[in-house]
């Protein structure tokens, strides 16, 4: 059965592989963004644009829709956008709480909050950040995170979850004003593919690493599941490698490519797991290597 399935943040790069994958599930997808660039139109051929500011005085127009997801949000920190910390925090309140509402308002079945692994400090958990871990860090974007989580957990209009994403990689990875930093994976693969010594900092922390297209496959494998799933959840594969395998990885991919050591000094983030959820039964999570060469083989065709 066809859903409507309207998506916020679709002309980021996590927004837009969610938009290309239920596109391809067959879905009649609705992609929100305050602005489209033309390879992501390309790209998302099919799909139906919106270009809006979700934070208009007058309430931007939005189609009513089966599933929302909701994955808009300002994820450069407050001193990269100019915004003091509680007006950071505020615009990303809001914008969850606009579409909150238009999903209840239009009659959704399914509402989904895009969450983070960032609402995490360095010192939650042991070795691994599983859902029933104490979330503390108090970064504004962390404190949005957390609040949307349990904004999601108290409607009963419609069935909510919120899935938290952990390091995230990719084809189309590219920084825009409201993510302004990629991932380690992108500016490593950008350096070795410039004949730069990839810098790894941290070499033997341990991350958890998805790859994007995986994403809207694995959420409607979510979605399915019966009895129906609510609250939070980590959408990760799971997959934990260290900074130095990682890097090592992409050294088989690319000729020449070199690696330095850079900054060990800060403390070590944990990679994030699963004790709500089977992963390895959820979905058939691409592996780093593959994923790897998959983006390389995408830019090698542009």
């Amino acid at each position: 059965m066809t859903r409507r399935v309207l998506i916020t943040g679709a002309g980021g790069f996590v927004g837009s592989h969610l938009a290309e994958g239920f596109r391809a599930l067959g879905d009649e997808v609705f992609g929100v963004d305050r602005l489209f660039d033309q390879k992501t139109r390309r790209r998302l051929d099919g799909i139906a644009f919106i270009e809006t500011d979700l934070l208009r005085s007058d309430g931007p127009e939005l189609p009513h829709a089966d599933l929302v997801i909701h994955g808009a949000a300002i994820t450069t920190p407050p001193d990269g956008t100019m915004l003091p910390d509680g007006a950071h925090l505020a615009a990303n309140l809001a914008l969850t709480d606009e579409v909150l509402r238009h999903a209840i308002a239009c009659g959704a079945k399914d509402f989904v909050f895009v969450s983070s692994s960032g609402v995490f400090s360095a010192e939650d958990g042991e070795g691994i950040h599983l859902e029933s871990t104490s979330a503390t860090a108090r970064l504004p974007y962390a404190e949005a995170k957390r609040a949307g989580e349990k904004s999601a957990d108290a409607i009963r209009e419609l069935r909510a979850i919120s899935v938290r994403l952990g390091p995230i990689y990719g084809p189309h990875e590219h920084p825009r004003d409201t993510r302004a930093v990629v991932s380690s994976v992108r500016r490593w693969l950008n350096m070795a593919i410039s004949h730069e010594a990839m810098v790894v900092d941290m070499p033997a922390e341990r991350r958890d690493w998805t790859f994007a297209p995986d994403l809207p496959f694995a959420l409607d494998a979510l979605l399915k599941k019966k009895p129906q799933a609510r609250g939070v959840f980590h959408l990760t594969s799971g997959e934990a490698v260290a900074n130095i395998d990682l890097a090592r990885m992409i050294c088989d991919l690319v000729p020449e490519a070199q690696i330095v050591i850079g900054d060990t000094t800060r403390i070590e983030l944990f990679p994030m797991g699963s004790d709500r959820l089977d992963l390895s039964a959820l979905f058939e999570w691409t592996t780093i290597p593959t994923g790897l060469a998959r983006i390389l083989s995408a830019e090698a065709r542009i």
